[in-house]
């Protein structure tokens, strides 16, 4: 039942701003079990340099814009922009919407976006047992650039790179 109803819904992505602080909490707790805190997401939402972008599910038909503000939150991506540099610090999508294109969706609305503001290449550090996001990386032309011994709690991260973006 859950699936059909899901099956109906297409997504939009726009740009957060502090009003989607509640709802990134709430999907951070679904996806990382609460890995972030409300000072970390509301620093993300106020730095100048950082670009969040959420997917938020509506039915399927539903029109939005890139700006409108937040409805149901189940996907996020965020950025830092450093000079030319993009680098990608998180990217999320609630576990009863994954497979679905959307972390893929997120992921191109945030290099579009490090491009259309100067970035000429992206960065990325991903836990090495997670292999969905390294299909993702990789599909997308992230090439491994090496391996950050011990980074998530004891767990390797693996150093992605795109260049050009």
């Amino acid at each position: 039942m859950q699936r059909a109803r899901l099956s109906s819904m297409g997504y939009r992505l726009q740009v957060l701003d502090i009003a989607a602080l509640p709802q990134l909490l709430e999907l951070d707790r679904r996806c990382y079990g609460g890995h972030w805190g409300e000072q970390g997401y509301r620093a993300e939402l106020e730095r100048p340099t950082s670009l969040v972008i959420g997917a938020v599910a509506e039915p399927a038909g539903a029109c939005g814009s890139l700006l409108s503000s937040p409805g149901t939150l189940v996907g996020f991506g965020i950025l830092w922009r450093i000079e030319e540099e993009a680098h990608i610090i998180s990217l999320a999508v609630d576990p009863t919407h994954r497979r679905r294109g959307l972390g893929r969706r997120i992921l191109e609305e945030l290099l579009s976006q490090a491009r259309a503001a100067g970035c000429r290449w992206a960065t990325l550090e991903v836990r090495a047992s997670n292999q969905a996001a390294i299909r993702l990386y990789e599909s997308a032309g992230f090439q491994l650039l090496g391996r950050r011994k011990g980074y998530y709690n004891g767990e390797d991260g693996l150093v992605y790179w795109k260049k050009p973006i």
